[in-house]
């Protein structure tokens, strides 16, 4: 029987659009090689930040110095964060199941502090949430083993009777060794992910 639902957070239950971000700091003379060249290979990961290693202050610092930017903290901090919008159909979904009280409902999330705190400031139904398993205080990121242990133990949840969605195929399969039943979501093809979704689910009613 599925008592838990672990949603991903980028690109599951909000958009994210690298785009508008580096539009930002275009307007500080960042040239898309420029920023290419430091984030290349999801970089800002590798400082440390999403797993937790460096402080907030630490990356922006780090950005600041390395994109060479004649900028305030507090201005690079707003563009970073401006990246994000509702995916309407996944919040309507956790809301629908909120309601229906039916399930637990999770996170499980490579983020940083700056973008959680953001999205939970903004994007009301994330804080329906009961609990959530973040990178950066879990001092690891998906899809390595340890984060999907140690999520399972913060969590408090048994593997098989879980639903764990996420975007990337890579996640999902880390997930799947232990145990969870995972979905692959496609935000342009939400359709079939409520086919699958009703599958899985079915069983607990």
């Amino acid at each position: 029987m599925i008592r838990n639902i672990i949603f991903d957070l980028g690109n599951v239950l909000v958009n994210v659009e690298y785009e508008r971000f580096i539009n930002k700091l275009k307007n500080y003379g960042v040239s898309d090689e420029s920023y290419m060249n430091f984030f290349k290979g999801g970089n800002y990961r590798l400082l440390g930040y999403e797993s937790g290693e460096i402080t907030t202050d630490e990356f922006v610092t780090k950005c600041l110095t390395g994109l060479d930017l004649k900028m305030e903290r507090s201005d690079y901090a707003d563009a970073f964060n401006d990246m994000f919008s509702e995916i309407e159909a996944m919040s309507t979904l956790v809301r629908k199941l909120k309601n229906e009280d039916n399930y637990r409902l999770f996170l499980l999330s490579n983020t940083s502090p700056l973008h959680f705190e953001y999205i939970k400031q903004n994007y009301d139904y994330i804080n329906l949430l009961e609990k959530y398993a973040l990178s950066y205080e879990l001092k690891s990121l998906k899809p390595e083993p340890e984060i999907y242990e140690r999520a399972i133990k913060h969590l408090g949840i048994v593997p098989e009777e879980s639903i764990f969605i996420d975007d990337l195929g890579e996640n999902c399969e880390a997930a799947q060794k232990f145990g969870i039943n995972s979905i692959c979501y496609d935000k342009n093809d939400h359709t079939s992910f409520e086919k699958e979704f009703e599958k899985l689910t079915a069983i607990s009613r």
